[in-house]
């Protein structure tokens, strides 16, 4: 058959609306110096319900993070200096592993890609049943958009590259 004077037709709703290109989540370019940079106004609150004092948040907005951030296969690594403090974590994507905190404390989360967002759960960040989920995708090449759910609290953050 001739298709050469096929015509295509696509709805308005599609032509026109602004899309955001969804590719996998680029682990690599994540690594680097990162600043809070903008928050939801109850942002104070997900770190209270996290079990963050009021004054690390107000030390959080003032830090730098140095962060290295790799994926070899399925396999994410991660090391961050958070205050002097170097943590690294490993994880098979998909998979519940273990994380530790600043604090050395060790939680079980599970990391996967979901479209352009990295997504990490923990199922019991609290030892008390508290599930939390984070959602981060790149709103550009130098802000880290992050997206928090926390029992049926939810908010978000920024970060910007330094």
């Amino acid at each position: 058959a001739d298709l050469s004077q096929t015509r295509l037709s696509f709805p308005s709703s599609l032509l026109n609306k602004p899309r955001r290109l969804k590719m996998p989540y680029d682990v690599a370019k994540s690594s680097g110096k990162w600043k809070h940079h903008s928050h939801s106004d109850n942002y104070p609150q997900i770190m209270e319900k996290l079990g963050y004092p009021a004054e690390m948040f107000e030390k959080l907005k003032q830090m730098e993070f140095p962060v290295t951030s790799s994926l070899e296969g399925n396999v994410m690594t991660s090391k961050v200096d958070f205050d002097g403090k170097m943590m690294e974590n490993s994880y098979t994507l998909g998979e519940e592993g273990e994380e530790t905190d600043p604090a050395g404390k060790k939680r079980k989360v599970t990391y996967t890609m979901e479209g352009d967002n990295l997504v990490s759960v923990y199922p019991d960040y609290d030892g008390k049943g508290l599930h939390v989920r984070t959602s981060r995708h790149f709103a550009d090449d130098n802000t880290i958009h992050t997206d928090i759910k926390i029992g049926d609290l939810e908010g978000w953050t920024r970060s910007q590259r330094c």
